[in-house]
């Protein structure tokens, strides 16, 4: 948008806490202070683009966009939107005041962290910004995308093969995250190399994983340098030009073998190399101090959690590796299923059901998301994608544990998956009425209009929740989306413990399937 003169500025900021943009409830739009004035010509923002799209609750953007309209009654007006993603352009009822704004309105400008806009409203002419320029802006006033890479990287769990030698449990992934990563790469590169980043070329093993060699290919090309690979053949190595520094970036250094390898091999051909290299990943395991290598700037330490062949569990149960390139099986196998679970101190269930009916001894899946969230939601986003087209809306109980995986699965989604939190109260209620009161009773909620605007679009649903311990809150969340005429695609539970139970025709999909002890040996 072209520069404006201020007249005057802003009176205040007002900002609005944490728990009123989670909150099912709507706040008012008195909460901003705001009121319609008779100004002429007048600019409101609303700026939500500091926040993670994931914990913008559905609800609230629907707030922010009612306030946006209420900005904007005459000509002159015009409300701003940032958000650091647009919504879901059929599902999401941010749309639903915004797209009605009739031509004598004022105009809503929505516009994402990478300076795309959507106007609406009266008809007004504007330029949309340079995205070089606004993502500088940006990153100047947000600083790095780092929260966004580590947001996408996924701890995969398994059994999978570091070298002849040792193995690991995990495996760090990068392969949704290759954006961010060439944004936290070139940021990293341009304060390493500092005036000298036009004399810089990049440096990739070859044997580097393929997410990995797509972003230093985008790095390259926003910092406007050569990048090369390594060979693994070092017949096939090349003369290194002159007046060029060097510098290797890897996905991952484990033990160091490899950064050793090709590290000596450059030197031994001569290969001018700078003071620091760069991994995306770095074990402790591996210590560059002392040993003559240019130090290593790690975007990310993790705990990779490295065993000799001898000492490996895994091997000597004779399971098989993994293969890191793809992942076909969505569910969990038994040993990581029984891993997780016995990761964490059990305690007796603390929400749900009502009190007489939790069990004494619960594994705390808040605690479990915490810890596996990423691996656990990547896998519920393989089920989806076999049980339900893309853009499927999901729908859950409104309880802390399976809202963070959510919130976990939507950094892959574009940013853009709706999500439905039912109530207890709202699930408790549906189990004792008919459709019609069940209908009348979510009339003027947040969840009512949602699913309201979901069955009108047809939309394809899903409901997820941490655990099926007895079919009670399935049938509950069933109800519900039967007083709208929505049929979901599918039940998907994390754990199923009652897996010879039907879902009245819904099909159940779990990651990992336990028949209860207690209705086995009652």
């Amino acid at each position: 948008m072209s520069a404006v003169s201020v007249r005057r500025a802003a009176t205040f900021t007002r900002y609005i806490p944490a728990d009123d943009i989670r909150n099912s409830v709507l706040p008012s739009t008195e909460i901003l202070g705001f009121t319609t004035s008779e100004a002429d010509r007048e600019i409101k923002i609303i700026d939500c683009s500091g926040n993670r799209y994931g914990d913008l609750g559905e609800n609230f953007l629907h707030w922010v966009a009612l306030c946006a309209t209420k900005f904007a009654t005459k000509p002159d007006q015009i409300s701003v939107v940032l958000l650091p993603s647009f919504p879901h352009n059929a599902f999401s009822p941010f749309w639903t005041p915004i797209v009605g704004m009739s031509a004598d309105s004022g105009t809503v400008v929505v516009v994402n962290k990478t300076g795309q806009l959507e106007r609406h409203g009266h008809p007004r002419p504007l330029t949309p910004p340079d995205p070089e320029i606004f993502q500088d802006k940006y990153r100047g006033l947000n600083g790095t995308p780092r929260q966004d890479f580590e947001d996408k990287i996924i701890r995969r769990i398994g059994h999978f093969e570091i070298s002849k030698l040792y193995c690991s449990h995990f495996f760090f992934d990068g392969s949704l995250a290759v954006a961010e990563l060439a944004d936290v790469l070139g940021d990293a590169i341009t304060k390493l190399t500092g005036k000298r980043t036009a004399r810089t070329t990049l440096v990739v093993p070859e044997t580097t994983d393929a997410w990995m060699e797509q972003a230093v290919a985008a790095t390259a090309n926003r910092l406007n340098v050569p990048w090369m690979k390594w060979p693994e053949d070092p017949g096939q190595i090349p003369e290194p030009f002159p007046r060029t520094t060097y510098m290797f970036l890897l996905d991952f250094i484990n033990t160091g073998a490899t950064y050793t390898k090709v590290v000596r091999q450059a030197r031994e051909a001569d290969y001018k190399l700078h003071q620091y290299s760069v991994a995306a990943f770095m074990s402790p395991d591996f210590h560059a101090e002392g040993n003559g290598l240019p130090a290593v700037h790690a975007i990310k330490h993790v705990a990779a959690e490295r065993v000799s062949r001898e000492q490996c569990d895994q091997c000597a149960l004779r399971l098989p590796h993994t293969d890191k390139h793809r992942d076909d099986f969505a569910g969990l196998r038994s040993y990581d299923a029984w891993y997780i679970l016995t990761s964490v101190a059990w305690m007796r269930e603390g929400y749900g059901p009502p009190e007489s009916h939790r069990w004494r001894h619960f594994p705390p899946f808040a605690t479990i998301f915490e810890k596996f969230g990423d691996c656990l939601a990547y896998k519920l986003e393989l089920v989806m994608q076999d049980v339900a087209p893309p853009g499927v809306v999901i729908v859950c109980p409104e309880e802390p544990a399976v809202q963070l995986l959510i919130r976990r699965m939507q950094h892959w989604a574009d940013d853009r998956m709706v999500a439905v939190p039912l109530p207890r109260e709202a699930l408790n209620e549906a189990g004792q009425r008919g459709l019609t009161a069940i209908r009348r009773l979510a009339e003027g909620t947040g969840r009512g209009r949602q699913l309201e605007h979901l069955s009108q679009q047809r939309a394809s649903v899903v409901m997820l929740d941490e655990i099926n311990a007895s079919n009670g809150t399935a049938h509950q969340m069933l109800q519900i989306l039967k007083a709208f005429q929505i049929q979901p695609h599918a039940y998907t539970p994390i754990f199923n413990f009652v897996p010879a139970e039907q879902l009245d025709g819904v099909p159940i999909h779990s990651l990992y399937e336990l028949p209860s002890p207690r209705r086995v040996w009652s």
